[in-house]
């Protein structure tokens, strides 16, 4: 499985590069590595053209591939991925997910057998930025999603054959407190990821 990291995102209610906002001594960017580079053999980070990312580090290859589609949201990201890895099984997550759970990335490949995406269940609606996609079987519906000027992953998902939805009771035995969907999209949330840590070391 490789991972997938959306970096490119314009972080208009963050006020700066949510990819390079810093928690607890590291970058965004890091803590989400930290996680996805447990349960994949390689990591692509889909970065906006001209974007300037934050050092960081990985035990696993890193590749950072820039989006081909200029400030059109994750579901055209994710065809710049599918893209750069046409064959593989590929873990999509965001950049400003710092709480992000290994467990349930692990378990979205497990169950992936037999499915052209799975895709968890949080607070009532699935989460597309969290979960497993078969690039092969995506992309070409993704692809043509976008350049109809579609911007919402959960409509591109519509069009696939097999998604297969995890509900949220069986999210929470790997996620009980769902941590894996609180994104960081304001500076308050950055502090609310702050006090959800517990004493989380960074690395």
């Amino acid at each position: 499985m490789i991972g997938v990291i959306l970096a490119g995102g314009k972080s208009s209610r963050f006020g700066s590069d949510k990819a390079s906002a810093i928690l607890a001594g590291q970058p965004l960017l890091q803590w989400v590595i930290d996680a996805v580079q447990q349960v994949c053999v390689e990591v692509l980070i889909i970065a906006a053209r001209g974007q300037s990312l934050p050092a960081v580090s990985c035990d696993v290859p890193l590749r950072v591939v820039r989006d081909r589609y200029l400030e059109s949201g994750p579901l055209a990201g994710m065809v710049t991925a599918f893209e750069a890895a046409p064959e593989a099984l590929c873990l999509v997550v965001s950049c400003d997910a710092p709480l992000i759970e290994p467990r349930l990335l692990r378990y979205l490949g497990e169950v992936a057998e037999g499915a052209m995406a799975v895709c968890p269940e949080a607070g009532g609606r699935a989460q597309p930025l969290v979960a497993v996609y078969r690039a092969a079987d995506c992309l070409p519906a993704f692809r043509e999603a976008v350049e109809g000027g579609e911007r919402r992953v959960l409509r591109a998902m519509s069009s696939l054959g097999t998604v297969k939805l995890l509900p949220e009771d069986e999210v929470r035995r790997f996620d009980p407190g769902l941590r894996s969907f609180s994104g960081v999209n304001t500076p308050e949330e950055l502090a609310r990821a702050a006090s959800l840590l517990e004493g989380r070391a960074p690395g």
